[in-house]
């Protein structure tokens, strides 16, 4: 026997699903990146001090950013990119390097400065994906995050986060993607350089521009003889060239797949909202 309720009966709603639940339900999906996450920052005693060391100049970018998109967007901006410089710090002191402390400028980004040079290309690329691998993480978590509590912001700033990793694994000058690929092929600094280039003609941008300049050293240094010395650096095992291959293109497949389904996402969302609008406020005929 079928029992059919009054629809107009609270009693016979599904009960809503609360914000908490939401959040102890994504929980799951996340929480072994959040532990992965935790457990090496966790482990490096040097993490406090050099965030105290940031902080003045993450304040500032904070207080800008959120003059112009709001508080929330700018602390979580922020945080992303410090995971990111994280991700360098982790690695870099993993291989016994001097660093400094992240600093962070407005529309600028953030950066670490190495005080001492990598001893081989491999330490350098490995130093170099550090920072995507660990910013990927932390965007994949926000994106989760955001899905979870139904919270677009969240999705927007993965995408934002996507996006910003992905542009440092462009393979040129002192971008992330630059210090990778040394690992792999030198020549491979020519494509990434013509297509910052491209970038900086089509959508002309002083960051970009600065990029473009500062990537002119290396792209010499393809066509001069090189030392002895500077030949074995570029020596890498094949077996580690094709792990940094493997993870880099694949960080870059994982990134741009990341984008085109948050993007979707926050497209749907839109729609949706105007639909809503639309509905509550109809137009006067």
């Amino acid at each position: 026997m079928t029992l059919i309720s009054d629809p107009t009966d609270a009693r016979a709603l599904p009960p809503t699903e609360s914000t908490g639940s939401k959040i102890k339900k994504v929980l799951g999906p996340i929480g072994v990146i959040g532990v992965v996450i935790l457990k090496f920052i966790g482990k490096i005693k040097f993490v406090l001090p050099i965030l105290l060391k940031t902080g003045g100049s993450m304040v500032l970018m904070v207080g800008v950013y959120a003059s112009i998109w709001g508080w929330k967007w700018a602390v979580g901006f922020v945080l992303l990119l410090l995971l990111h410089e994280c991700g360098h710090l982790l690695v870099a002191k993993k291989f016994g390097l001097a660093v400094s402390a992240p600093m962070f400028i407005p529309f600028m980004g953030a950066f670490i400065a190495l005080k001492e040079a990598p001893r081989n290309a491999w330490m350098e690329a490995c130093v170099g994906i550090g920072g995507p691998i660990l910013g990927s993480l932390a965007a994949a978590a926000c994106h989760a995050l955001g899905l979870a509590i139904d919270y677009p912001l969240l999705i927007a700033l993965a995408w934002t986060a996507y996006f910003l990793n992905l542009f440092n694994l462009t393979p040129v000058g002192m971008l992330d993607g630059g210090r990778i690929v040394t690992a792999l092929s030198p020549w491979l600094w020519l494509p990434g350089f013509a297509a910052l280039g491209w970038l900086a003609w089509t959508h002309p941008n002083f960051i970009v521009w600065i990029l473009l300049f500062a990537s002119l050293p290396r792209i010499f240094s393809l066509f001069r003889k090189r030392t002895a010395e500077e030949q074995r650096y570029y020596e890498v095992a094949w077996p580690q060239r094709w792990l940094m291959a493997t993870m880099y293109f694949g960080l870059i497949g994982a990134l741009v797949l990341g984008m085109h389904i948050s993007h979707l996402q926050l497209m749907e969302r839109v729609h949706s909202a105007r639909q809503k609008y639309e509905q509550t406020f109809p137009q006067a005929e």
